[in-house]
């Protein structure tokens, strides 16, 4: 009998490994999509007290690390919209606190800090099929949006992310001289 099976019968041991085992990779996730340790933290604890409740309604037709990222996935979603509906209420603008860069490489963390500039509903899709893997349609039942939203919004995020990155390598470059190099020789 394995851990999951256990666990749902109510052994406490298989269901503690099962979390521990699983924690820090929902963790990472939710640094990944929120940009915010604090808030990781607080959605992981969350997370982990949601499948502690549902534990008997895991039904094994995926993984259990991909149930608890679905889980994360629909707690993040929730922060959100109740964040938008405090900030429409309060009438002023929210910052999120930024922590320091997860990547010790400039170029990682300039694509991080691309991601974090991109509206959550187009990152998350784009974090979700390109780092971890899961398909379009688990995005959209975890973001509760249609397949073809998507593609569409991880397209939109692939191009965007390309054009500023492409747009910066064209500042940093400067002018170009008309005529190539030998225009500059009298």
């Amino acid at each position: 009998m394995d851990d999951i099976t256990r666990a749902q019968r109510g052994d406490q041991v298989a269901l503690a490994r099962l979390l521990q085992e699983n924690y820090l990779a929902v963790k990472k996730y939710l640094i990944t999509v929120t940009y915010d340790r604090a808030l990781s933290e607080d959605l992981t604890q969350e997370t982990m007290i949601r499948a502690i409740q549902r534990i008997g309604q895991f039904s094994g037709k995926s993984k259990f690390s991909t149930w608890l990222i679905s889980i994360a996935t629909n707690l993040y979603m929730d922060t959100l919209r109740r964040q938008k509906r405090e900030r429409q209420y309060q009438e002023e603008n929210a910052f999120f606190d930024r922590p320091a860069p997860l990547g010790q490489e400039p170029e990682w963390m300039e694509v991080m800090d691309r991601l974090h500039a991109l509206p959550r509903d187009v990152a998350m899709p784009l974090v979700l099929k390109h780092y971890y893997g899961y398909t379009y349609e688990e995005i959209g039942a975890w973001m509760g949006i249609p397949e073809g939203t998507v593609k569409s919004r991880i397209f939109n995020a692939i191009r965007a992310l390309r054009k500023e990155m492409t747009d910066d390598d064209d500042r940093a470059e400067g002018p170009r001289a008309v005529g190539g190099p030998s225009a500059t020789r009298a």
